[in-house]
């Protein structure tokens, strides 16, 4: 009976640890929740495993406009997205999905924010202002600024940690085994 127990155990133990190797994404550039305020035409995501041919990731806006990205470059286990022009302010969510060494696809998601300075024009440049091109209240840019807040939290809130599947999984394992050696024991 013993026997069994440490059996299932070391079993459990194995599959746990297997499907913890397929957790995916060890970094980014920009990582989860950043908020960017320079220039961004590249992001970059550096994996747990080898990234295999056929990788991909897509960008959209926080309302779900898709961004082209330009260019898909993976190597060993990076894989970086080039954008024709900068990135503008707002936020965005990244949605990867890669193949690993092992051939097993794995998936997930992030988001960053985009909140450049507005550069204005040089002097010679700037055009008289009109009577109807007025500055926004501060009121207004607060206002702004807490729903992008929002919407990163919305994003984040909706992500499911990698190891919430085998926890369960080895939860109910444990749950059908004890239950399958209390029913052998009560027969006997």
């Amino acid at each position: 009976m013993k026997k069994i127990l440490l059996f299932t155990l070391m079993f459990y133990l194995t599959f746990i640890n297997s499907a913890l190797a397929h957790t995916g994404l060890e970094s980014s550039v920009p990582q989860n929740g950043d908020i960017i305020k320079e220039e961004l035409k590249q992001i970059t995501m550096t994996f747990e495993t080898k990234v295999e041919q056929g990788s991909i990731f897509e960008l959209q806006t926080s309302i779900g406009e898709p961004v082209i990205v330009e260019n898909i470059a993976l190597s060993e286990n990076q894989m970086v997205g080039t954008f024709s022009s900068p990135l503008k302010n707002g936020v965005y969510l990244v949605n990867w999905k890669i193949i690993g060494a092992d051939g097993h696809p794995i998936e997930g998601e992030f988001s960053f924010s985009v909140d450049m300075p507005v550069s204005e024009a040089p002097v010679e440049d700037q055009v008289e202002p009109q009577e109807e091109a007025q500055p926004q209240p501060k009121g207004e840019d607060k206002k702004i600024d807490s729903v992008n807040e929002t919407e990163t939290e919305e994003i984040q809130q909706n992500k499911i940690p990698s190891y919430v599947i085998p926890v369960i999984l080895g939860i109910l394992l444990v749950i059908v085994v004890g239950s399958f050696l209390f029913i052998l024991k009560r027969k006997r």
